[in-house]
């Protein structure tokens, strides 16, 4: 099978890596672990998928196999995108 050798070596390091990110997290971060921990995952996941895309969402989010929109829900929770203004607050709208 293509690309085992890569799956084997993720999985490698993801469980020699894991248990100390856990320890840590588990610590320090009593009820938010999971969130922690997939937190340092999907960062660079998300940084990556943009990358390949050349910035471009939609392509990313394809790439993810995930929706565009929840795509940018996710970069603005993990301040990769600003904040979402209300309306007008760009001073773009037109009388």
């Amino acid at each position: 099978m293509e690309g085992e050798p890569e799956v084997q070596e993720f999985e490698r390091l993801l469980n020699a890596a894991l248990p100390t990110v856990v320890r840590g997290a588990a610590a320090s971060e009593s009820g938010r672990l999971y969130r922690n921990v997939m937190s340092r995952v999907e960062m660079p996941l998300l940084r990556l998928a943009l990358e390949l895309s050349a910035g471009n969402q939609l392509k990313a989010a394809r790439l993810l196999g995930i929706n565009r929109n929840t795509l940018r829900k996710r970069l603005r929770l993990l301040g990769l995108l600003p904040v979402a203004r209300g309306n007008g607050s760009n001073g773009a709208k037109s009388a």
